[in-house]
């Protein structure tokens, strides 16, 4: 469908890819193919066929640093209206590049390879949910990052360790993550030969149904059994109120709308209790 089979191409034949490690096929089966050895996104129609010229999308053919220029770009997600979210992984950042732009804008990481929350360091893999929320495979760091909409942060959600390894909370060069329908989570983990489930609980005692308007405010007691780390989190995922680790504490909100805990398990099973104020239902 793309790319002539035994030829390597170079800018500005789209016919040819340099070098092709991940691809992305969107809701009308059109290919986007990141060609990392020229530095584009180029995208192929669904009714492309072997040698039929693609359309760049993203990049300009030559290795920078400007919004206009991609770095051996990794992993490409398109959400449906037809948003690139780029992994730029020797620019150390995620580029956001809207359908029909010259140029993109960075959403994540620094330009500067670094292990905060703040930065990246190689990135390869990513997965954007309906909310605009990033899910990025970090490779220099063997870890995943959750990344919210117009954060100059993420919050590590897998591996979360800060080295690599081959234990059930490690990772070691990971290079590719996805979702089930159930909310689990997937990834490559490349040294270690494997790919490894981190299951997504979504479990709780009681909680709040929709709750309407109001300051006033009743509080609920919730119970989780898998505690690495712990987002709470308003339904609609526009607010995060706080994140926690291992521990127990309490949890306020004014938001008029439901509740939920999100519990990323890895592989931890220690019992802690939260309680979760909540606006009273009127």
């Amino acid at each position: 469908m793309a790319g002539i089979m035994g030829v390597s191409g170079s800018s500005p034949d789209t016919s040819a890819i340099g070098f092709c490690y991940y691809i992305f096929v969107d809701s009308n089966e059109n290919l986007y193919v990141s060609d990392d050895g020229n530095h584009r996104v180029i995208r192929y129609l669904s009714n492309s066929s072997s040698g039929m010229a693609g359309v760049v999308v993203a990049g300009d053919g030559t290795r920078g640093t400007s919004a206009s220029q991609l770095s051996a770009p990794q992993g490409v997600f398109v959400n449906e209206a037809g948003t690139l979210y780029i992994v730029d992984s020797l620019n150390h950042r995620i580029q956001k590049w809207n359908n029909g732009a010259s140029s993109g804008v960075t959403v994540a990481g620094t330009r500067v390879s670094g292990n905060s929350l703040s930065e990246l360091s190689y990135p390869t893999g990513i997965v954007v949910d309906s909310n605009g929320y990033m899910y990025i495979v970090d490779y220099g760091n063997n870890r995943i990052l959750r990344w919210p909409p117009n954060s100059n942060s993420g919050e590590c959600i897998g591996a979360c360790t800060g080295v690599s390894g081959n234990g059930m909370d490690t990772l070691n060069y990971a290079s590719a993550l996805a979702f089930d329908s159930y909310g689990s989570l997937f990834v490559s983990d490349g040294s270690n030969n494997r790919v490894q489930k981190f299951q997504i609980l979504s479990g709780f005692d009681e909680t709040s149904t929709t709750a309407m308007t109001t300051t006033a405010i009743t509080t609920t007691a919730i119970t989780t059994t898998a505690m690495t780390t712990t987002a709470i989190t308003a339904t609609d995922h526009t607010t995060s109120l706080e994140a926690s680790s291992k521990s127990s504490g309490t949890h306020s909100s004014t938001i008029p709308i439901s509740i939920a805990l999100l519990l990323w398990v890895l592989n931890d099973w220690n019992l802690s209790n939260f309680v979760l104020r909540l606006p009273v239902i009127q």
